[in-house]
């Protein structure tokens, strides 16, 4: 038994049992129609891509009703250019209920250094509309410059992302590749701008 505290403050007691290959996850005092995920076993062929897409798909399903997933923030943007997917943000300000973003861009003259990364852009965000942010979870976008998977993702001084550790500068440590394509993906896990000297070091 697996006791989990959602969102609400509602705790859950899980269940969790192996059968065949196959993960059953179910709520306590739930029908039997209840999500299955397969673990791998010792005699599966290898499929990394297959495995993780799976997983993600997977767990996409079981955790939301449990109140975890994806950490996401609504946003606005007013910049007059598009963000674009992936692009590293931080929040300028606010309007109507909404965070207004701007991209983290070091290099710029009027970046504020000491303002934290706030995530990366889910999708495509168009001047004077509303997007998504991913603060810490899966983003789906073309990684094929991002290097091999479980390669380290950093944010360089023009706010792009880069697959080494910055020369000079703060690392800026954001997310990790979790498979190398077109149609790729990442781990994103946002920690802060590494403006103190730990940071700096590569801790961030």
């Amino acid at each position: 038994m697996i006791g989990v505290t959602t969102k609400y403050n509602t705790k859950f007691c899980q269940k969790s049992t192996l059968e065949g290959g196959i993960i059953k996850i179910m709520a306590t005092g739930v029908s039997s129609n209840y999500p299955t995920m397969k673990y791998p076993l010792a005699s599966d062929p290898v499929n990394v891509h297959g495995d993780i897409k799976v997983l993600v798909d997977a767990l996409n399903d079981i955790l939301p009703p449990l109140g975890y997933g994806a950490a996401y923030l609504n946003v606005r943007n007013t910049t007059g250019l598009t963000i674009s997917i992936g692009t590293p943000v931080f929040i300028s300000g606010s309007l109507s209920g909404k965070s207004l973003i701007e991209k983290y861009n070091p290099s710029s003259v009027s970046h504020n250094p000491d303002v934290p990364i706030l995530g990366l852009v889910k999708s495509n965000i168009l001047n004077n509309t509303n997007g998504l942010v991913i603060v810490s979870g899966v983003l789906e976008m073309n990684t094929s410059s991002l290097g091999v998977a479980g390669t380290k993702v950093y944010v360089d001084a023009n706010g792009s992302l880069v697959s080494s550790r910055p020369a000079t500068g703060p690392a800026r440590y954001i997310a990790v590749v979790a498979i190398q394509s077109v149609t790729g993906m990442l781990i994103v896990q946002t920690k802060g701008n590494g403006t103190w000297g730990a940071l700096k070091d590569g801790l961030s």
